[in-house]
């Protein structure tokens, strides 16, 4: 793999992220979490994963630019 596909490759995931939020519409479509059928708690969870994956690449960006 070479550095413009990891790159690339976090372009898309960004682009694929972007959507997902997007979607959400803060909420409107809905009156609550139950009828959207939304789990917090796995959200949530998912969030800490993405916070994880970011702070690695921080550093990983960070290495590279010296």
């Amino acid at each position: 793999m070479t550095s413009q596909n990891a790159i690339d490759a976090l372009a898309l995931e960004n682009r694929r992220f972007n959507e997902i939020m997007r979607s959400f519409d803060g909420g409107i479509w809905w009156s609550s979490d139950a009828t959207a059928q939304i789990d917090v708690d796995a959200i949530c969870a998912q969030a800490a994963h993405i916070k994880i994956a970011l702070d690695e690449i921080t550093r990983l960006a960070k290495n590279i630019a010296g």
